[in-house]
């Protein structure tokens, strides 16, 4: 069972009264990032639309508050991406088909959607004809991530809840219960993570505060000696696509000294060394070491068949002659 984050009950309030006061919009679309525990929201949402007697939450008495529990409510249905793949037509046909008939046990019909943005075209056309044409007592629940972009038309048919991150103040107060650190360390793990509470407590529990400071002091080395073989060896397998997301975060730190912003970085714990590396670039420098890490982290995550090995090495190689120059 999930979990519904101290930072996830204002949200949940708020939708969950609509559906008490017989207002509950049949499509919602609620956008959430990792790392906020946005299942749980989702699991107590599911569980009191289908509760027969829901009150501010679900009774957990009823008929259908134990099928939801033993997860074998035949009218609430999953509809989610199957072995990596885009969620296909046929698929959402099959769901049209079964939305179309009377609800087994004469209550709610509901629908989850997870991962939305994984809709083929053909599949989000033959959703929305759904959408446009509710029957009653049947719901639509469909998840996705802020930055994950959705049809037009399926986008104009549902009502859209945005999950915002929790406060500072939120965020510290519920990471200091879960884990032993001083203060410091607490808001460098949430800074790393953009004050995500759930992926800065992996931080802390994987010791990822140490070896990203590590890893970056290599690649301090590598600017100073222009030389790829101070950080090529010392990227890993499983961690790869993390440990250039850490030289991002270095980079856009330095973009953001750049141009003043003092919000929003990921690098505090580094501020030294990020502010002496801005100070011997260019703000054009900048953005264009950015770009090519990002091409690195696009091609890691879509080239299949090319040397791992092959890739950074481009990229570092790339700054090092159209960025690091002198």
């Amino acid at each position: 069972m999930s979990k519904l984050y101290p930072w996830l009950v204002p949200t949940y309030h708020k939708i969950s009264q609509t559906f008490s006061e017989g207002l509950g919009h049949h499509a919602l679309l609620i956008k959430a990032d990792q790392g906020l525990g946005a299942e749980g929201l989702f699991e107590a949402l599911t569980k009191h639309i289908m509760c027969q007697t829901p009150d501010n939450a679900p009774c957990g008495h009823c008929h259908a508050c134990h099928l939801m529990a033993a997860y074998s409510h035949p009218d609430f249905h999953v509809l989610a991406s199957q072995e990596g793949k885009d969620i296909g037509v046929d698929q959402v046909r099959s769901i049209n088909e079964v939305v179309s008939q009377h609800a087994q046990q004469n209550g709610n019909k509901l629908v989850y959607i997870q991962d939305a943005e994984r809709l083929t075209e053909a599949a989000a056309n033959a959703l929305l004809k759904t959408l446009e044409e509710p029957r009653p007592n049947t719901y639509f629940l469909l998840q996705t991530e802020p930055s994950s972009s959705l049809l037009a038309t399926i986008y104009s048919r549902c009502q859209v809840w945005n999950v915002p991150l929790p406060t500072e103040a939120e965020a510290l107060n519920w990471l200091s219960s879960q884990f032993q650190a001083e203060t410091s360390e607490l808001l460098t793990a949430l800074a790393m993570n953009l004050g995500r509470p759930l992926l800065a407590l992996e931080t802390l529990q994987q010791g990822l505060i140490e070896q990203r400071k590590n890893f970056l002091r290599q690649f301090w080395l590598f600017y100073r000696r222009r030389s790829p073989l101070e950080i090529l060896p010392f990227f890993e397998k499983e961690r790869t696509i993390q440990q250039v997301d850490w030289i991002l975060a270095f980079l856009s730190d330095a973009i953001k000294y750049k141009l003043e912003i003092q919000s929003g970085w990921q690098t505090l714990d580094l501020k030294t060394g990020v502010t002496q590396f801005a100070d011997e670039q260019t703000a054009l420098g900048l953005l264009t070491a950015n770009k090519i890490m990002q091409k690195v982290r696009s091609d890691l995550l879509t080239i299949n068949g090319v040397n791992t090995e092959l890739m950074l090495l481009d990229g570092l190689t790339k700054l090092i002659t159209d960025v690091f120059k002198d």
